[in-house]
């Protein structure tokens, strides 16, 4: 008599980070991820979303951090106001999964 028997889920983890700059800001992207090793690309779970965008020194323009939690990752954009311009200087980063 043969016997089955399923597979167990083998899981593991991982980080996934972006990191983005101009001359006048910066921006950071990460999320954790813990994914079936079998299947990493449809069996998975973002762990955490983190990220932060500043202006760099010594500028002193108002600037905004946006941070948006999308359902495979994240994403984070400073937008800087800069005088004279038209359009903000824009800085994104962004982490997702399946991260290829």
């Amino acid at each position: 008599m043969a016997a089955g028997f399923a597979a167990a889920t083998i899981w593991q983890t991982t980080v996934v980070r972006d990191y983005n700059q101009d001359q006048y800001a910066e921006a950071y992207a990460e999320i954790g991820v813990r994914y079936d090793a079998q299947h990493p690309y449809t069996n998975y779970d973002i762990t955490y979303r983190t990220g932060w965008g500043r202006l760099k020194a010594p500028y002193s323009y108002p600037y905004y951090v946006f941070k948006n939690n999308l359902p495979n990752g994240v994403e984070v954009s400073v937008y800087v106001m800069i005088p004279g311009r038209s359009q903000p200087d824009v800085v994104s980063a962004s982490a997702t999964w399946p991260y290829i």
